[in-house]
């Protein structure tokens, strides 16, 4: 009887082996296709990939990440991207992502050098859409070396609207102590709370030319075409009225420099 247990035991090991092993798979050449996928679009992609959490967990760490464009050399790297779900729910994935992240476009370098950063993903199976949240701890923004910002908190969700079609999307942003810290504003000045709707359709996306960036022109042309939304920064020194128009415009320079150089 004791033999018969023991290798009931062992046969349920391995089944158990082998599942998991199917589903780390499964995961693992989601992300390498579409990592492959953009680099059939003129870029050279460089990681290692490996998954633990056997029994019921899928961690899949994309390690040293970096995607760099052939033509002129513009590159993002990541040090760790965290692939997490459960082997008994694909329909919701968690990615921790921790910095420094690297954004170089020309001689402009974006970078988040530390902090915490956690996005998940699940889908609603009545509607077969995605939502979306992100979640930043301690995060600061550089630009060429330089802070831009700082933030405490942040909190971005999205979701479709209930009762409408899906081309209608709702936003959640939340952020607790946001500072700028180049645009010759001391971060001690008098902190204010601010909060408010908004209501765009693409227009201002397009507006940041995002479309022309490697990897989100095919995301930008699939996207939603009207957001409402909520905002609201709890303490701040941003300038709602001033810096809201200075912002995106150094944003899209940014973005865009490496237009000139095609």
């Amino acid at each position: 009887m004791l033999k018969y247990s023991i290798w009931i035991v062992l046969l349920l090991t391995i089944s158990g082996i082998i599942f998991w092993r199917e589903k780390a798979s499964i995961q693992e050449n989601v992300i390498i296709e579409q990592l492959d996928m953009n680099s059939k679009m003129d870029f050279n992609i460089s990681y290692t990939l490996n998954t633990s959490g056997f029994p019921n967990r899928l961690d899949t760490a994309v390690k040293k990440l970096k995607i760099k464009e052939r033509n002129t050399g513009n590159e993002f790297a990541a040090n760790k991207i965290l692939v997490m779900s459960l082997i008994y729910d694909s329909d919701k994935t968690i990615l921790s992502i921790a910095p420094p992240l690297r954004l170089m476009i020309n001689d402009n370098i974006l970078e988040i050098p530390s902090g915490k950063l956690q996005v998940s993903i699940s889908i609603e199976k009545q509607k077969n859409a995605p939502t979306f949240t992100l979640h930043g701890k301690n995060l600061i923004a550089r630009i060429d070396g330089k802070d831009l910002l700082t933030v405490k908190n942040l909190i971005f969700a999205t979701r479709f609207a209930e009762g409408l079609n899906s081309k209608h999307q709702e936003i959640f942003i939340k952020i607790h102590d946001l500072y700028l810290t180049r645009l010759g504003r001391d971060v001690r000045n008098k902190t204010k709370t601010l909060a408010f709707d908004f209501n765009f359709s693409n227009f201002p996306i397009e507006e940041l030319t995002l479309a022309t960036i490697p990897f989100l022109e095919k995301t930008i042309s699939e996207s939603v075409f009207t957001t409402t939304g909520t905002l609201e920064i709890i303490n701040t020194n941003l300038d709602l009225k001033n810096d809201l128009r200075v912002l995106p415009l150094k944003f899209k320079e940014f973005l865009i420099s490496s237009q000139t150089h095609r």
